[in-house]
């Protein structure tokens, strides 16, 4: 299964998981001498080196590099650090591919509730797209996305009587498909809803945000700027050379905020440039004062929609792993996870058994612990000293030493399991200037931007927590105040021994759904934001990845049980005893909901959702309590996405256009887009 990028990246770092195996290993018995040479020393003032545990009161504030030498050096150890393993497992071998970050989407400026497509007020089209108000339709849906208002790219846009579609230029069945063999955009009128044309071409081909007559397309290497006030003759307006990969977007206001990654080349390490237009100097790019794994910069900007125009930007480091990244109307919240230090943390244990060793050797560790390396290399040197001691027991008592440190060292894991693997959480002021607000860390580690939401003064964000010695993962709720990010109240220990599958927010009440071998279902009651609390909990098998609201007493769930796609219609009426009114396991190995939130469409005028599968899609009706398949959609392989106008469902597939009538569901028409 392809994973989406979901980070809106920025900040900081690598997603890693949990707990360190335990155990004493025997490395040899000659030790050599560290030097400052070594070259995972932090050579950067003013910087802590990685802490062997992240308690509460270790959270890392975010400053700025005092040169171009610091920060190639910052990178440096970072680099090392980032390729050299920590000893944690980052999720359970076990566990099937799921939801991230997913590519982004959007969503025009229209009343909407959260996670539902748009529809149109009194015939109205976004920003007069496509001819006269008279000739618009009276409803359109829009992109799927998590906040009403906020757009996000994706490869259909829909504005009035206007369609935008990009084709992917990979399918999922193919192994290959050149760039070249794509269409670029096509262009479609739907002026006739039940006979849509396509009438135009877009050269360029990718995700797009769509701001009234202005579209934006991100390509891998370029973004341009459409005028498509006459759909017909669409106009480049602008273009700019992308030097960096898109991790995300949003659309808010007219402006565009975009998120980029780029490597660092130590060689000339500044200045950063995403775009030909915009450039960070070093000394502007933000990072923990402590030391964390880094192998790229992230930039986040602001973009104005009709030039291109960078207006602002904010820059960060960070690795090339997932980072969760959720945007209100205030504020972008980036997360990056840190962990403890392995080498470190084994160290400060065996500093912390001193009564256990002989005076030489309790000395030699901490003559070990004030050497300027590395963490990895502090334990190589510690356990050589170990081991240098152990050779003087005799082996009886030799193997008894090693079992109690053994058992001791899963112990101080056990007791420190959340002080191992922590996210922490950037605030970024969003207005006249991107700026930096405030930062806090949580245990664990979030799963994507539906971990995160804002909600009357607060921001709800929930984690997996991993293993850690004879600890089982756990999964926990963490609720802040939206500005400070400081901890109101938490929620712990949800579905022991599982991890996070999906997440959904609705007002006062969180759904999660946590899966190893059977699927939890999690009510939490928010409306206390001090002191929240979990009212239910339902088993099922399979598990969701996606959760969608319904209504005020039904919560829909798109996964997997036993490798074949499932549909489940939660009843949360009564919260603290959730139940299923239905379920229905489609004939299907793969959906597009498992790739992104964008492919998913409900039609509440008609009672109905479509799931997009590798031959075609499905058309389910979820009225009365019940999920019935309404007709399956065949379409050239794979369908990527569906939109409805006024009571016809469009469905698109890699060369083609199926119309569906709503009212009857027959097939209306085929529309060739090749």
């Amino acid at each position: 299964m392809q994973r989406t990028e979901i980070a809106l990246g920025a900040v900081i770092l690598v997603l890693m998981g949990a707990a360190i195996g335990a155990g004493v290993t025997a490395l040899g018995t000659n030790a050599p001498t560290p030097t400052t040479n070594d070259t995972t020393a932090v050579p950067t003032a003013g910087i802590e080196a990685a802490p062997a545990l992240l308690g509460s009161a270790d959270n890392a504030s975010l400053g700025t590099f005092e040169s171009a030498d610091a920060f190639a050096a910052y990178v440096q150890r970072g680099q090392s650090m980032a390729a050299g393993g920590t000893g944690f497992q980052s999720r359970p071998v076990a566990r099937p591919d799921v939801v991230r970050e997913p590519r982004a989407t959007e969503v025009p400026a229209m009343t909407a509730t959260a996670g539902d497509a748009v529809e149109f007020e009194s015939g109205a089209a976004a920003g007069g797209t496509g001819g006269d108000a008279g000739s618009q339709p009276e409803r359109v849906s829009g992109t799927n996305v998590q906040e009403a208002g906020l757009g996000e790219p994706d490869i259909l846009k829909t504005a009035g009587s206007t369609v935008f579609y990009s084709p992917p230029e990979l399918d999922r069945w193919e192994y290959r498909r050149d760039k070249g063999e794509t269409d670029g955009t096509h262009v479609i009128s739907a002026d006739d809803p039940a006979r849509p044309e396509k009438v135009e071409e877009i050269d360029a081909s990718g995700r797009m945000l769509l701001d009234g007559d202005r579209v934006m397309v991100i390509e891998d290497d370029e973004l341009h700027g459409y005028d498509v006030s006459d759909p017909e003759n669409p106009v480049q307006v602008w273009e700019e050379d992308l030097n960096s990969a898109v991790v995300t977007a949003r659309l808010l206001d007219g402006q565009a905020y975009l998120v980029t990654r780029t490597g660092v080349d130590l060689d000339e390490p500044c200045p950063i440039r995403p775009l030909d237009g915009a450039s960070v100097s070093c000394t502007d790019i933000h990072r923990p004062d402590r030391q964390v794994p880094v192998d790229a910069t992230y930039a986040a900007m602001r973009l104005d929609m009709d030039d291109g125009s960078v207006a602002d930007t904010t820059s960060f480091v960070g690795t090339t792993d997932n980072t969760a990244v959720y945007m209100s109307e205030n504020a972008l919240y980036v997360t990056y996870t840190e962990q403890a230090n392995r080498g470190e943390l084994r160290l400060q244990f065996l500093l912390d058994q001193d009564d256990r060793f002989p005076a030489r050797v309790t000395d030699r560790l901490e003559e070990i612990q004030e050497y300027n390396i590395s963490g990895q290399s502090k334990r190589t040197e510690a356990e050589r000293a170990l081991e240098s001691w152990y050779r003087t027991l005799d082996d009886d008592r030799r193997h008894e030493v090693r079992d109690e440190l053994r058992n001791e060292y899963r112990d101080y894991l056990t007791d420190h399991q959340r002080d191992l693997l922590r996210t922490g959480v950037v605030r970024i002021e969003v207005g006249d200037d991107l700026s930096v607000d405030t930062t806090e860390t949580v245990p664990g580690r979030p799963l994507n931007q539906f971990s995160m939401d804002e909600h009357e003064g607060t921001l709800r964000i929930t984690t997996t927590v991993p293993a850690a010695g004879g600890a089982q993962s756990a999964n926990d709720l963490y609720v802040l105040d939206n500005e400070s990010l400081q901890r109101r109240g938490s929620v712990k220990d949800m579905g022991l021994n599982e991890e996070v599958y999906s997440v959904r927010y609705v007002g006062d009440t969180a759904y999660v759904v946590t899966f190893r071998r059977i699927d939890p279902f999690h009510v939490v009651d928010l409306s206390n934001p001090d002191d929240p609390e979990e009212v239910g909990e339902l088993e099922l098998p399979g598990f969701s990845s996606y959760l969608h609201p319904v209504d005020d007493d039904h919560v829909l769930g798109i996964g997997e049980e036993e490798g074949q796609v499932k549909a489940v219609l939660f009843d949360v009426s009564d919260p603290s005893d959730p139940t299923i009114d239905d379920d229905y396991i489609l004939d299907a190995r793969w959906s597009g909901v498992s790739e992104s939130h964008h492919a998913f469409l409900m039609d509440r005028r008609h009672g109905v959702f479509f799931l997009p599968t590798g031959e075609g899609g499905e058309i389910f009706d979820y009225t009365d309590g019940e999920l019935s398949l309404e007709r399956n959609v065949d379409t050239d392989g794979q369908a990527h996405r569906a939109m409805y106008i006024n009571d016809f469902m469009y469905v698109f597939g890699g060369s083609e256009l199926v119309v569906v009538n709503e009212t009857t569901w027959d097939r209306e028409r085929t529309v060739p887009l090749d």
